[in-house]
């Protein structure tokens, strides 16, 4: 009897190990494709501007393809949040659609990001795969939460950060420690196999610290406090242009087009061209000093509007530039040197946002090593505070207060907390 059931534990455990090896190949390959994909249509947009005008066309696609086709896909990385918390169905045509849309997304000039997309191919795969192998409930959503972290570390290079991620994701004050050893195993072979594929990613490399004094301490801890607004206010804008366009225009195609036309115009009247796509740019110029409070802004807003309005894509790229720029920005006001700044904004604007504050220091470690781990540390917490029960992930739900001034929103999903006002019973 005690054989039996030996044989049987091992058995479903080489099954489901065999499995996290599967999604880890699939989503590192995919990554790899798609990074090769908006570094081609990117420099493509970059040599014919007038691309940019075809965005609104492209805003009633992706509605169209959404509503009739999407079979709740529409809802991205959200959805895969929520078939962890309660196994809501993820259908397949999802990773198509987000791969699809956000390289067209791109193409055009929406200022988007790139994460959505693995994040949601490793969520959409792990999760077809455990129904396949006929998991059992428990290994099918820690395949799920191995499948966040296969996409988030091949995408960006950071298998630390990624293992991290996926453990994180789902919940606010919780880390999913039974999904440890899947997570860092996705998120280690998924890189590697987007290495193998050919991926490289960018480097930067922060200055070394000749002198710390109480006015560099504070103007660290304001510049933390400014990234947690920056997130909070990144989640905050997007979702209520979100909502507001619902709101003021019902009929779905036409929302799409006019929303589309709004980030067309306003790019234009501007001169925010150069936020199209990734902006890159805005994270080496933060390290050499020479971006600025106003382009963190800019990036914010036109990022915002572009999620607002439906594109595909993703926001942590976007909050890494935003960060950085801020960063370096607040740094250069008092003349200490950017590079610090600028990799503790491009961490901490992102891991606020996202509410994953452990994932922001291995990000830190992962991107620019371990020997400022403290200022990781410090920071993430401090903007993690600051940011409050504010995010990008709305079906991300509270199990520990970020404070005890909070402790009401315990047990609720972002999207669902009670406005002022309103009862709190659940």
């Amino acid at each position: 009897m005690f054989e039996k059931a030996v044989v049987k534990m091992v058995k479903e455990s080489g099954i489901f190990y065999g499995a996290v090896f599967i999604v880890a190949l699939i989503t590192g390959t995919v990554s790899h494709f798609l990074l090769a994909g908006l570094a081609w249509v990117g420099s493509f947009r970059d040599s014919h501007a007038y691309l940019l005008f075809f965005l609104p066309i492209l805003g009633v696609l992706t509605a169209y393809i959404y509503q009739n086709y999407g079979k709740g896909a529409d809802k991205g990385n959200n959805l895969i949040i929520e078939s962890i918390q309660k196994e809501a169905r993820v259908p397949v045509r999802m990773g198509f659609f987000t791969f699809i849309f956000t390289i067209l997304s791109h193409l055009f000039g929406a200022s988007v990001g790139r994460e959505g997309s693995a994040v949601q191919i490793g969520g959409v795969v792990s999760n077809k795969l455990g129904l396949q192998l006929k998991l059992n409930k428990k290994n099918r959503k820690l395949l799920i939460h191995a499948g966040i972290s296969a996409g988030f570390a091949s995408i960006f290079g950071t298998p630390l950060a990624g293992a991290f991620f996926g453990m994180e994701m789902a919940y606010i004050g919780k880390i999913e420690r039974n999904a440890l050893l899947a997570c860092f195993t996705a998120a280690y072979v998924g890189n590697f196999t987007a290495l193998i594929w050919g991926t490289s990613h960018s480097h930067y490399h922060i200055e070394e610290l000749t002198n710390i004094t109480p006015r560099f301490i504070l103007v660290f801890i304001v510049a933390s406090i400014a990234f947690g607004l920056a997130g909070r206010l990144f989640a905050y804008l997007t979702h209520s242009f979100k909502k507001f366009y619902h709101q003021a225009l019902p009929h779905f195609l036409i929302r799409a087009f006019v929303t589309g036309a709004i980030v067309v115009i306003l790019m234009l009247l501007l001169q925010g061209e150069k936020y199209e796509g990734l902006s890159l740019w805005m994270i080496k110029d933060a390290f050499l000093g020479l971006a600025s409070v106003k382009q963190a802004l800019f990036k914010l807003l036109f990022t915002s509007l572009s999620l607002g309005a439906g594109f595909q894509g993703g926001e942590v790229t976007p909050l890494f530039d935003i960060g950085s720029a801020l960063g370096s920005g607040i740094a250069t006001s008092f003349q200490l040197s950017p590079s610090l700044f600028a990799a503790i904004g491009m961490i901490c604007v992102f891991g606020c946002a996202a509410n994953a504050p452990l994932t922001t220091i291995m990000l830190g470690i992962d991107l620019f090593g371990a020997k400022m781990l403290p200022f990781y540390v410090a920071s993430a917490f401090i903007s993690y505070f600051i940011s409050g029960h504010q995010g990008i992930y709305t079906s991300q739900l509270i199990v520990r207060p970020k404070s005890v001034l909070l402790k009401k929103h315990v047990g609720y999903r972002l999207s669902e907390i009670p406005k002022k006002g309103a009862s709190n019973e659940n």
